[in-house]
């Protein structure tokens, strides 16, 4: 399916902030993501991602498809590339 992201905000080791959608400017989907990063007292590195979508319906949507199950599925990959 087509999609775009705009990354709007880079700080290194700190937070990542991008819109995704659909390249249509006026796509009534678009949602914010932001992932940040805390490092920790032990070194590690917490990483979270919120998103927020434009309604509560589409919210639900979203949850229904599967989107938390798939992200935390790349989340484990990304672990697992990291402890690689």
């Amino acid at each position: 399916f087509p999609n775009l992201m705009r990354f709007l905000e880079i700080v290194p080791n700190e937070r990542i902030v991008m819109d995704y959608g659909t390249p249509d400017p006026d796509d009534p989907d678009r949602f914010r993501a932001t992932v940040t990063f805390d490092e920790q007292a032990d070194g590690k590195t917490v990483l979270t991602l919120r998103q927020l979508h434009p309604s509560a319906k589409r919210r639900q949507v979203v949850i229904g498809f599967g989107a938390v199950e798939y992200g935390l599925q790349t989340l484990d990959g990304l672990a697992a590339w990291l402890d690689g």
